[in-house]
């Protein structure tokens, strides 16, 4: 599948994201004191993450998400745009897994 590291550059990749993922979740739950440490390390991991090349579509469209985060939760039409993007690239890579039988 196109989510599936099959390389170091993959497992960099999919490292960094779950790093990013789990600050996230921390955030959620975090005191008052830990938010700025929080943000501090997830804008870091964030930038690590952009400047590392996408190993794949799902890696794009995680750095499309990433950086478009502010943006997808609003009723505006650029909101509702960037949200059907990302839903056009998801459809595209589920598309091309079932033409190749993943």
């Amino acid at each position: 599948m196109a989510d599936t590291p099959l390389s170091a550059p993959d497992s960099a990749w999919n490292t960094l994201h779950e790093n990013y993922l789990d600050l996230i979740r921390a955030l959620d739950g975090a005191r008052p004191q830990e938010r700025g440490g929080l943000e501090h390390a997830i804008a870091d991991v964030q930038d690590d993450l952009l400047d590392t090349p996408a190993p794949s579509f799902t890696a794009v469209i995680q750095k499309l998400a990433m950086l478009w985060e502010p943006d997808l939760h609003g009723l505006d039409r650029q909101s509702e745009e960037r949200r059907l993007i990302l839903e056009d690239i998801e459809g595209l890579i589920q598309a091309q897994s079932a033409l190749l039988g993943a």
